[in-house]
């Protein structure tokens, strides 16, 4: 399966978690790495634009096409299994993706974007045996639509 990632040209060999574990995000907390995938590039797109200030980059940006192992198992979580407002409470998310990551069950977690929760992002596991498994396999300038930014 390939996913994709856009990533600040310096990090684009990156794909430690090292970012999300530094920082915490939505399916994790500060200090527990995990990689952000998307399904699609377009799905990569409107995360970066929703968790990020494009105009305030100021930097280049890579695209990453990462692939990984068709032979893993992957921990689904399905929108119909999370309460009303999961897109709001970080400590409810954070800790299912923490437990996740503990576990090491699954390399993979495929979870619904907030974006458009119909697709989905797959977060990896650095601490999973299997995660050297995942390669980059593609890295190319990525350089948004101006019109991004007026929306």
């Amino acid at each position: 399966m390939i996913v994709y990632r856009i990533s600040n040209t310096a990090y684009n060999n990156d794909i430690s978690g090292t970012g999300a574990k530094l920082m915490g995000a939505r399916w994790n907390s500060k200090g527990v790495p995990l990689l952000y995938t998307s399904q699609f590039i377009s799905l990569a797109v409107l995360e970066m634009l929703v968790n990020t200030n494009f105009k305030d980059y100021g930097i280049a940006l890579d695209l990453m096409y990462i692939s990984l192992p068709d032979e893993q198992s992957i921990t689904a979580i399905e929108l119909k299994h999370l309460k009303n407002n999961w897109k709001d409470d970080f400590e409810y998310t954070r800790y299912m993706g923490d437990e996740f990551i503990k576990q090491k069950e699954s390399l993979l977690l495929k979870v619904p974007s907030v974006v458009i929760q119909e697709e989905y992002n797959y977060l990896a596991n650095p601490l999973h045996e299997d995660f050297k498994k995942i390669k980059i396999i593609k890295t190319k300038s990525f350089w948004p639509d101006e019109r991004l930014f007026k929306i």
